[in-house]
């Protein structure tokens, strides 16, 4: 996502995902606490990241009923995953024809005769030389989602907190409260109201976050 300046140089901010804040309410933040444009960049990302965590974390806080349904799903997930990883080849086995204790020489005859069918259109990560990795790479996506349901919401609003607390302090230099005014609670309640207008199209709104808190 570009967004070209009154100079003409573009400035890039990369976001994998549909973002959470646009870049009409990254100007409205910038211009309201007079972030400067070398730090736009950094502050949309912050925002984005420790945003999308807040908002998972809350979200698994929401349905309690659901954890156990949703562990047990992950466990399976979990499982499977670690099996075909076991029955996939490792790196360059394909290639030397070379048998082992898990993969005979038919079972990779097998394996490349499949590959072929399917033609050369695989994705990145999908040819039988580099599918081993990415399945034990996606066993420890679903351990750690586990991890995340184990302890859900715990602490989500205080990581969300210090993130932005950090920024604001260290990467701005600012100090949290001055001359009479809480500039960084004013802050953290414009980032939040993102979040908030977010979340209500989900009809489920924020729990209430105590911003006179202390960082």
């Amino acid at each position: 996502m570009a967004r070209l300046c009154e100079d003409g140089r573009a400035n890039f901010v990369i976001l994998d995902e549909n973002p959470i804040y646009s870049s009409p309410d990254i100007d409205r933040i910038c211009e309201r606490h007079g972030v400067e444009e070398h730090h736009r960049s950094v502050l949309w990302r912050r925002l984005e990241a420790s945003g999308r965590a807040f908002l998972d974390q809350r979200r698994l806080q929401s349905q309690p009923a659901k954890l156990a349904r949703i562990r047990q799903d992950l466990r399976l997930g979990r499982q499977l995953a670690g099996q075909l990883a076991e029955l996939a080849p490792e790196a360059g086995q394909i290639s030397a024809d070379k048998g082992s204790v898990s993969l005979s020489r038919c079972h990779l005859s097998a394996l490349r005769e499949g590959e072929r069918r399917m033609g050369s259109g695989a994705a990145p990560g999908a040819r039988l030389d580099e599918i081993r990795a990415t399945l034990f790479w996606l066993s420890e996506v679903y351990e750690t989602a586990l991890e995340s349901c184990t302890r859900a919401g715990e602490d989500a609003a205080e990581v969300w907190r210090a993130s932005l607390t950090e920024f604001y302090t260290r990467v701005l230099t600012r100090p949290w409260t001055g001359a009479g005014e809480a500039g960084g609670e004013r802050f953290l309640a414009d980032c939040l109201a993102v979040l908030e207008r977010g979340e209500a199209v989900d009809a489920k709104p924020i729990p209430a976050l105590n911003l006179a808190a202390r960082a």
